[in-house]
């Protein structure tokens, strides 16, 4: 059923795109007209290539690269930010055809503004249109409509979180039907289907939306017969191994020679173009930062040299990505004598100075990291930098921590505006946010964050 009405819904998803496609077309061309009050444009305004073919033919491109960017497939379980990722995708494609196609054909680069009209419109529109498909789509499912049936063949450690999670998540318009084992287990509250031995012939009486095959180190029937079935019996279906019972991360697939490798861990500041885009990010902004604040740090250093003995730029060691050490930079905000007490800050430490305190409260004494940032050893965004002592401890005690030196540390990171910051909080929650963000990052995440962490540093009563 929900094959079916994949279909019936990738009808509507087409009919609209030509719709929005077609409007985009008009108004891009109406602001042209309106812009540059062109006597040659206004020639072309009732010509039917111009009010009929030409839309229509975009409409068309525009369609087939929907289609190439995977826009008409179900997104049911997928996060709005990955398809608003393909439809800007589809919508950059369609701008650099119709570019190159106005540079070979024409000489008004009139109309090169009107395709980059053309592309804001025909994006805002068609993110608008996913964005209340998908409100429509979980009220509908909601409702106990829309619903796909899945069935489990197997129980492993998985089993009991993947029920939890779609029990928790009416919106996404699942239902297991039961599932398959050697033995029932009261604890999932699930029909039991019965054994491996019925499965082939269940198939063959139901036809399921998608199996999910979930052995445990224990199960009697192999993989490979369980898939054979499937395949058999044309059900989709996906295996989640017992072995991913302890990992947060979500599992990628790729090729060695066409030899099928599976990673358990996807770090996109690994591929050049997105380290580029990312330090190109860190120099613009640290720079135009440095250039703003610096009377505001200038004012800063004068107060702690009159208010206390000592440096005015605080040195410590931290480890940063590749688990290689860096001196990172700070205001000092605490007492000479005390610079070397390792235990962490807490609010209203008695070690800080009295303008300490407030430069604490308002991040300030973070500011001298601009010119980490500009070195290249931190980034804006990232996880926060820890000093050495406590990296080896860390590492013996918490999972997954040592995953945050895949990238370089940052200013302020996505557990830090999620108020995961000082001693108060929970390491393992921190590592989980961390890496979090190291898997999904981008630049839209990184502005995201930096708009919360401004957020926080004006307006947080706890802040410190």
């Amino acid at each position: 059923m929900i094959k079916q009405n994949q279909k019936k819904l990738n009808i509507v998803h087409v009919i609209i795109d030509v719709l929005i496609s077609v409007m985009s077309c008009v108004i891009a061309y109406y602001l042209m007209i309106v812009m540059f009050d062109s006597d040659l444009l206004l020639e072309y305004q009732y010509r039917l290539r111009i009010i009929v073919l030409v839309p229509l033919g975009i409409a068309a491109l525009q369609v087939i690269c929907n289609r190439a960017c995977d826009l008409y497939r179900s997104y049911r379980s997928t996060a709005f930010m990955f398809e608003i990722t393909n439809i800007l995708k589809s919508g950059l494609a369609v701008f650099v055809v119709l570019i190159l196609l106005v540079i070979a054909f024409s000489r008004l680069y009139q109309y090169q503004i009107a395709i980059m009209f053309y592309f804001f419109a025909s994006s805002i529109g068609t993110i608008l249109y996913r964005f209340l498909l998908r409100r429509f789509l979980r009220y509908v499912r909601r409702k106990g409509y829309n619903k796909k049936y899945i069935v489990l063949l197997g129980v492993n450690n998985c089993t009991e979180r993947f029920v939890k999670k779609i029990r928790s998540s009416p919106t996404l318009g699942y239902e297991i039907s039961g599932y398959f084992d050697a033995a029932p287990h009261s604890k999932l509250q699930l029909p039991y289907l019965g054994t491996f031995k019925k499965v082939s012939n269940y198939f063959g009486a139901n036809h399921p939306d998608e199996a999910l095959i979930m052995l445990s180190d224990k199960s009697q029937p192999s993989l490979e017969h369980l898939i054979a079935i499937c395949d058999n019996r044309g059900v989709k279906f996906s295996i989640i191994p017992n072995m991913f019972s302890g990992l947060s991360s979500r599992i990628y697939l790729s090729s060695f020679d066409g030899i099928p490798v599976m990673s358990l861990r996807k770090v996109p500041l690994d591929r050049t173009h997105n380290k580029f885009l990312k330090r190109a990010l860190d120099i613009v902004v640290s720079l135009l930062m440095i250039v703003l604040l610096s009377p505001l740090m200038l004012v800063t250093a004068l107060i702690i040299k009159l208010t206390s003995p000592g440096k005015i730029i605080f040195c410590q060691e931290r480890v940063g990505i590749n688990q290689k050490s860096f001196t990172m930079y700070k205001f000092r905000s605490m007492r000479t004598e005390t610079e070397g007490d390792l235990s962490g800050t807490e609010k209203n430490d008695a070690r800080c100075t009295k303008f300490g305190l407030f430069i604490r409260k308002f991040s300030i004494d973070e500011l001298p990291q601009l010119f980490n940032v500009l070195k290249g050893n931190m980034s804006l965004v990232g996880p926060r930098p820890e000093i050495p002592f406590y990296v080896k401890e860390y590492r013996k005690s918490v999972p997954l921590y040592m995953v945050k030196h895949y990238v370089k540390p940052g200013m302020t990171g996505w557990a830090q505006v999620n108020d995961l910051r000082g001693n108060d909080t929970s390491i393992a929650e921190r590592i989980k946010l961390d890496i979090y963000y190291i898997e999904h990052w981008s630049v839209a995440f990184d502005i995201k964050i930096l708009f919360k962490t401004l957020t926080k540093v004006l307006f947080s009563k706890n802040a410190r």
